[in-house]
């Protein structure tokens, strides 16, 4: 028998869309980012009868609110992934492997480095720590690090060598290829794409990043290794036709009964109790241990997509806080034109 991999080698919370899509919806008059605001966190777990849900063995876990992330699209980046989710979604047409649905919308693209659950007053001290950190001369360390190495395996390294050697920051670009299994790729829920950097500089640049707001306390504990990825596909947003998400069939069976569901106007007056049913279904989709009503053999397709290039020379050049639930943005006659995460917090490196 196969050694069972280890749990400890992921990050189970690197997806920002670890709770429900966030029922508030926004045009395309008002701006993209609300960098202020009140915090409207997401209501606490419930049972049927409406009485508190307490984890197994202790205390109910604090509602996620927050996640702090790398951002992959900007206008430069926005074209060449639209384009690239639009073939996908023509494979997908073609081979009705999974609902149309279940393909992310470019807003929401990004890099997660760890969530948080913050009220009000805790969001505005995160945003003072992201404020106050230098994340600029902790890139170019990184970088003159990394020179550091490969000077010193071509053995050409200098007494003299060190960060104030090296120019200041270079941009950190990646490019985003291929289509990854989270689970096993003859039955898994989610596709993603990996981050390629040939700088070398982001994996410890996120990793310093978490660690340091972890270290703070803004950050839920997770001692798991991070895993940075793109979340391209989940099945968990393409609703079956059960109302509770767990039904099976084909995609083609499903995507009409979901798109008559996504046709209504969000309901801003949900109850708190249908709140919780979808923050758990939610919170459930995510990571190798997903729980989503549909489950796909993406074999094929992922061998297909191996040299597929989603974009390439993506910027990275912020980091964000930003509010769990991506928000619809609707045209002044109601159409649905994109989904975005709502920024809380950025600074610019």
């Amino acid at each position: 028998m196969g050694k069972k991999k280890d749990k400890a080698e992921y990050n189970d919370f690197l997806d920002g869309e670890k709770l429900r899509d966030n029922a508030d919806v926004r045009t395309t008059l008002q701006g993209s980012n609300a960098l202020t605001g009140d915090v409207s966190p997401p209501p606490p777990r419930r049972d049927k009868k409406g009485r508190g849900k307490k984890g197994k063995g202790g205390p109910k876990k604090p509602p996620l609110t927050h996640f702090l992330c790398l951002p992959l699209v900007s206008d430069k980046s926005a074209e060449q992934l639209e384009a690239s989710l639009e073939k996908l979604r023509d494979e997908l047409r073609r081979t009705e492997l999974v609902p149309l649905e279940a393909v992310r919308p470019v807003g929401t693209l990004h890099l997660t480095l760890g969530v948080m659950s913050l009220d009000a007053e805790r969001l505005g001290a995160a945003n003072q720590c992201l404020q106050g950190f230098d994340i600029r001369s902790l890139l170019r360390d990184i970088g003159a690090q990394k020179l550091a190495e490969k000077a010193a395996e071509a053995g050409t390294i200098s007494e003299n060598l060190g960060a104030a050697a090296f120019p200041d920051t270079e941009a950190l670009a990646i490019d985003l290829k291929s289509l990854v299994p989270m689970q096993a790729p003859h039955k898994t829920s989610i596709l993603y794409a990996e981050p390629r950097d040939a700088s070398q500089r982001l994996y410890p640049f996120g990793v310093a990043l978490r660690d340091y707001f972890r270290e703070k306390g803004f950050l839920v504990e997770d001692k798991r290794a991070l895993k940075l990825h793109a979340t391209i596909v989940n099945t968990i947003y393409a609703k079956s036709a059960g109302r509770s998400g767990r039904g099976r069939g084909k995609a083609g069976k499903h995507k009409e009964k979901h798109v008559e569901e996504s046709a209504e106007s969000p309901s801003t007056g949900e109850t708190e109790a249908k709140a919780a049913e979808e923050h758990i279904i939610r919170s459930q989709g995510h990571g190798p241990n997903a729980k989503s009503w549909m489950r796909f053999d993406a074999r094929e397709l992922v061998e297909r997509c191996k040299d597929f290039v989603l974009a390439e020379g993506v910027v990275i050049d912020r980091v964000q806080i930003c509010k769990m639930g991506a928000k619809k943005i609707l045209r002044e006659d109601g159409e649905v034109v994109g989904e975005e995460y709502e920024v809380v917090a950025e600074k610019v490196i």
